[in-house]
């Protein structure tokens, strides 16, 4: 992450606008790291505090204290070196606090992991009754592994119900071929459905049956023959 930042592809502000209470800082630190962040960005080893004061309501004294708390509190690494003529510095880096911005997204993401399972399951039971241990790992793969959300793994449980079906391994079909397809949202999904329906609509003859069969639409991968197997 920190990489990333270093090459412009995310913004430090985006990430901290949700995290800065939760790692301990005000909105006055907040600022102050951003303005610091471009500065050493740009210059990891030439600017100063001055810098940083002239554009904060802030007093040489606050914005010393608060450089320091962000260098105790490790946001904030300091490394010396020597030039080419031997001249000592100190450059300044932000990796120690993205690890941390990292560390706070994992607890975030398990967390809303924990609920998503919880109430997930506890629908998927009113379809099914008591899932066994074997299913709740399945329904925890799709969330956690396959990285589909609650609402889309609800859709497929729709479309299982459309076809009076009972099977979490027909759900599981239906995601796997929506991961193939790289479908991850409940609007993809739909005008996948859409597509597919029309598309086997104008196939059937015209005094033909135009009624669906679940088999014809989700395929038997060999991804799913391993997932099954054993």
């Amino acid at each position: 992450m920190y990489e990333l930042w270093k090459q412009g592809v995310i913004h430090l502000g985006d990430l901290l606008i949700t995290l800065y209470k939760r790692l301990g800082m005000d909105e006055t630190t907040y600022t102050f790291l951003l303005i610091f962040s471009r500065l050493i960005k740009e210059s990891p080893s030439s600017w100063s505090l001055a810098e940083i004061e002239a554009v904060m309501t802030i007093d040489t004294r606050t914005c010393s204290q608060i450089f320091v708390e962000l260098i105790q509190k490790g946001f904030v690494l300091v490394e010396n070196g020597e030039d080419v003529d031997g001249k000592r510095y100190e450059k300044y880096s932000l990796a120690p606090l993205f690890l941390k911005i990292e560390a706070e997204l994992k607890k975030e993401k398990h967390a809303n992991l924990t609920t998503d399972l919880k109430e997930l399951s506890a629908k998927i039971e009113q379809l099914f009754g008591v899932l066994s241990s074997k299913d709740l790992e399945l329904v925890n793969m799709w969330l956690s592994e396959d990285g589909f959300d609650a609402p889309l793994i609800e859709l497929a449980l729709s479309e299982m119900q459309l076809y009076d079906i009972r099977s979490l391994k027909y759900v599981d079909k239906i995601l796997l071929d929506w991961k193939r397809k790289n479908i991850y949202t409940v609007e993809e999904a739909k005008r996948s459905l859409i597509d597919f329906r029309s598309r086997r609509s104008l196939a059937q003859a015209p005094k033909e049956d135009v009624s669906l069969n679940p088999a014809d639409y989700y395929d038997w991968m060999e991804e799913a023959k391993q997932r099954y197997k054993g």
